[in-house]
């Protein structure tokens, strides 16, 4: 199965390619200086030119990985009453700002590989997303996380959207990630091995006496494992 993964150059995505069997294309931001990644600008003025200079000729992949840097999200003070509205609207529009260049970059491509290369014509293809579990699962430990929450969020909005239009799309959250490289291996493996993406959308990695499974969810409020 040949696979693009976008978000190459840390160490934790080169677990996961050097795992995937079959061809792996790795593409990064331009900042990131490898031999091996081809670079990518995910501003949306350059996504057309890109396409165009970078992957139009590419056959379409059976496996689609995003798992792009967002870097920490700054979180609202708490009380906001009690703090000055402007600063918190100014760490709001901060959050957005530094995470909807990247959010359109995913839409688009997808939407590009539909219309385009046919993916959902392949069998077995997978669109991936690492993401969080976080706001599927209420706790209410993490009620002051909003902005962290309704991000990732948006990452399932774009998973089901595309699900609608007969993609596989799922996302996978390594949770703690307490082991960070076994725990990529595991993911690997599980892409290849598993019917991901049917019937669950979303699956975090969980670890009981020290063996790596997946919590699976297959919608908003029952966990099966």
């Amino acid at each position: 199965m040949s696979t693009w993964l976008f978000g190459a150059s840390s160490q934790w995505s080169q677990q996961i390619a050097s795992t995937l069997e079959g061809d792996v294309i790795k593409f990064g931001r331009q900042e990131d200086n490898f031999l091996d990644i081809k670079q990518v600008s995910y501003h949306p003025a350059d996504i057309k030119d890109w396409i165009s200079d970078n992957i139009d000729l590419l056959e379409c992949p059976q496996r689609v990985i995003f798992n792009i840097n967002v870097g920490m999200v700054q979180e609202l003070p708490q009380p906001m009453i009690d703090y000055d509205s402007t600063d918190s609207f100014q760490i709001f529009n901060k959050w957005w700002i530094d995470n909807r260049n990247q959010l359109f970059f995913k839409t688009f491509l997808i939407d590009y590989l539909i219309n385009n290369k046919k993916i959902t014509s392949i069998p077995n293809h997978q669109v991936c997303y690492i993401t969080s579990q976080i706001s599927a699962d209420h706790n209410p430990q993490w009620n002051n996380l909003q902005l962290y929450k309704t991000f990732r969020a948006v990452d399932y909005e774009l998973i089901w959207n595309q699900r609608a239009k007969k993609v596989n799309a799922f996302g996978i959250c390594p949770a703690a990630n307490t082991r960070p490289m076994e725990w990529a291996t595991f993911i690997a493996q599980r892409l290849q091995i598993e019917n991901l993406g049917k019937p669950h959308w979303l699956y975090g990695v969980t670890e009981e006496d020290k063996k790596l499974d997946f919590v699976r969810w297959s919608d908003w409020e029952n966990t099966i494992l």
